[in-house]
């Protein structure tokens, strides 16, 4: 068995695969709109940005906030088109839905952590970059320019 320690973005990899599963199976059915598969493409296609970016946090940013709004969005389509009829492969594409739609939160808290780790600060989706850390407690004094005679030094001068 492969060492799993070794492979880059695990978490995120677990993530994006079972989004693809989850998506997959809901739109076997004829009841899940083209909105369904749209919404969640704009997941995994973030999601595939930020395995193949590890160093950036947008794309976990926009994972998170995308997978909030899908919760809504899953919410109103299956209030609206649940499938009426008793077949087998639409109740099954809408219970995974169902179990899609229930796996989002935990989803949501592990890219939480994935951001994290990336930026080394919590969730900031309003814009403010990271700003180097500066360290309080030792102050370090200030460079001072090389002293000149009379305010201007002549030897670095640019001819007129």
């Amino acid at each position: 068995m492969p060492d799993l320690t070794s492979v880059r973005n695990l978490n995120l990899k677990v993530i994006f695969l079972v989004h693809v599963i989850f998506v997959s199976l809901a739109c076997m059915g004829g009841w899940s709109t083209n909105a369904y598969l749209f919404y969640n493409s704009i997941l995994i296609i973030s999601l595939l940005w930020g395995i193949y970016h590890p160093e950036s946090d947008e794309p976990i940013q926009l994972g998170i906030v995308m997978n909030a709004i899908s919760i809504i969005l899953d919410i109103l389509l299956l209030c609206f088109s649940f499938p009426s009829n008793h077949w087998a492969r639409e109740s099954f594409s809408a219970a995974v839905a169902i179990l899609h739609l229930l796996a989002r939160p935990i989803s949501i808290i592990f890219l939480g952590k994935i951001h994290q780790e990336r930026s080394g600060t919590g969730i900031d989706l309003f814009g403010g970059r990271n700003r180097s850390y500066e360290d309080m407690d030792r102050s370090t004094p200030p460079t001072q320019p090389p002293a000149t005679q009379g305010g201007y030094d002549f030897s670095t001068a640019q001819p007129i």
